[in-house]
């Protein structure tokens, strides 16, 4: 136990933000460690005011025996979704796999570090949600004592089963993929087949907000979420021992988390050398050499071609970048055969209803919700890590460079978001002044996050990083990143729609976000020159 936790803090230490304010003298690190806790304390904070206030008025109008299955449900959710995404960048192929396996370690402490690693860095949104929930339920709903122990206790134990599972299937795709050439693309596709049909579930959902009455919205709420506690064994045990006080309830979801994270990491253990080794080396025998004359390329395209290979070999890469082209194209598709207003219902959360506006000029907002949240730009930089040093090394000009990991985003955004735009425009049979809005929305929007993207991966490059997963989904640049964009496009882009809605100049709205893109693409590429990495050798 001493061992597991010594290589717990060691993890947690190497990549935690407060560690940085404590320890590093660097003030850039230090500055942007800071703003990082300080947006996502601003989310979090967003969050809780959310969850706290369903939570109050669930339990305001008599329904506070339903409000527990919220946080169970959304914390059990969230927890496998956000596990399942970062267990093989983790659990697999991290930068110090061989230092650690010729340490005197068992297997068993490493991999049940590297989880508990993952649960404490759940643990954060896990603590905001059911914590923000207990606080409405005790304004509305005003529980005893005990009940309010109980669910402060239990929260602990809610991600464990969820986590459990998500690194299970994670491990399984892993071991089913070893053995095949391509071994990265069979995960992401994988990946992809397991959590692409949740995006059509949404569909399935019937409305259930007919009206404005606040009790009649708050009754089918409560309803929706004991249906949830049905079906989610956690969320149920959770409820009852919350609202009953039910000791059986309490023992099973502790006992059930406890056993089941000792089986899993018993069983695991057993197969987790074979199933790292098999993806490191699998097929590298094989390979063959062959001569021939390679085709010569300009600099920025060979890049964007090292780039390509980058990102096909990195399964991490692949399923959180590459996400939101495949989305976008399950969007594209989507709009061809269904009704746009359930499609743009179910991504906005609420009901919508475009019939009277020009509905094709505000899928491709909606198209950028997914090419724009996180270009390969933002992360590509860090991901050179110890590598960096070749590139710096040759007579190259880093502008060069930089054009080539834009060309790389372009190919693999461009084409999906005009795909979405193209079938938008043809299913709702738009003017040709729509057409050529939504197309140079989608142009500039998309030149715009490649150079944004690249200019915060070339500031703030992060090359000592342990794991692919600290630059690619907690990355200083991609932080740097996601939180302007994406307060902008809610706040301001959601505005100017709105605007343009309400007053009926929708193409005039959109084309002036398209000016203003393509302005500021331009700004963000000319900055690009006086980044410490853009000056000339």
């Amino acid at each position: 136990m001493n061992d597991q936790i010594l290589l717990l803090k060691t993890v947690l230490t190497s990549t935690g933000n407060l560690n940085i304010l404590k320890h590093s003298d660097d003030k850039k690190k230090r500055k942007l460690a800071t703003g990082n806790i300080v947006g996502f304390s601003v989310i979090y904070l967003m969050l809780a005011i959310y969850v706290g206030g369903s939570c109050f008025g669930l339990s305001y109008y008599g329904m506070a025996e339903t409000v527990p299955v919220i946080p169970a449900s959304v914390v059990f959710a969230l927890s496998f979704f956000f596990t399942f995404f970062k267990a093989h960048g983790i659990m697999f192929g991290y930068k110090e796999y061989d230092m650690l396996m010729s340490m005197p370690f068992t297997i068993k402490e490493v991999v049940s570090s590297r989880f508990l690693y993952m649960y404490i860095n759940n643990l954060i949104w896990t603590c905001v949600i059911s914590f923000s929930a207990l606080i409405g339920f005790i304004i509305g709903g005003k529980p005893s004592a005990i009940s309010i122990l109980i669910w402060v206790v239990l929260t602990f134990f809610l991600p464990i089963i969820p986590m459990l599972l998500a690194t299970a299937i994670s491990a399984l795709i892993g071991g089913i993929s070893a053995g095949f050439r391509h071994k990265n693309i069979v995960i992401s596709i994988l990946i992809f087949i397991l959590v692409i049909p949740m995006f059509f579930t949404r569909f399935l959902v019937e409305d259930v907000i007919k009206n404005n009455k606040i009790e009649e919205v708050v009754k089918v709420s409560g309803d929706a979420f004991s249906n949830v506690g049905n079906v989610v064994p956690m969320a149920k045990w959770f409820a009852k021992a919350v609202n009953e006080k039910d000791i059986v309830s309490i023992l099973l979801l502790v006992c059930i988390s406890v056993v089941a994270y000792e089986v899993f990491f018993f069983v695991f253990s057993k197969f987790y050398k074979s199933i790292n080794t098999k993806l490191s080396t699998a097929h590298i025998t094989k390979a063959k050499v062959i001569d021939k004359d390679f085709k010569r390329r300009s600099v920025p395209m060979s890049i964007c071609a090292k780039e390509a290979k980058r990102f096909t070999g990195s399964t991490t890469y692949i399923t959180n970048i590459g996400m939101g082209a495949v989305m976008t194209v399950v969007l594209g598709i989507a709009i061809l055969f269904l009704d746009v207003n359930k499609v743009v219902s179910s991504m906005a959360g609420m009901e919508v209803d475009l019939s009277n506006v020009s509905a094709s000029l505000v899928i491709p907002i909606l198209v950028y919700f997914f090419t724009g949240m996180v270009p390969s730009t933002a992360c590509s930089m860090s991901l050179e890590g110890k590598n960096y040093w070749i590139i710096k090394s040759l007579p190259l000009d880093m502008m060069d460079v930089f054009k080539g990991k834009m060309i790389f985003n372009l190919f693999l955004f461009m084409p999906v978001a005009l795909f979405a735009t193209i079938t938008s425009c043809i299913s709702l049979k738009a003017s040709p002044l729509e057409w050529a809005v939504a197309i140079c929305y989608t142009v500039t929007a998309n030149l715009f996050s490649t150079a944004f993207g690249m200019y915060m991966g070339a500031k703030y490059m992060q090359l000592d990083w342990d794991n692919e997963i600290q630059v690619i989904k907690q990355g200083r640049a991609v932080a740097g990143y996601l939180l302007p964009n994406m307060l902008s496009t809610m706040m301001v882009g959601g505005g100017l729609a709105a605007i343009g809605i309400a007053f009926k100049i929708l193409p005039i709205t959109v084309g002036i976000m398209a000016a203003v893109y393509l302005a500021l693409a331009v700004v963000f590429y000319t900055k690009l020159k006086n980044v410490p990495g853009g000056q000339n050798h």
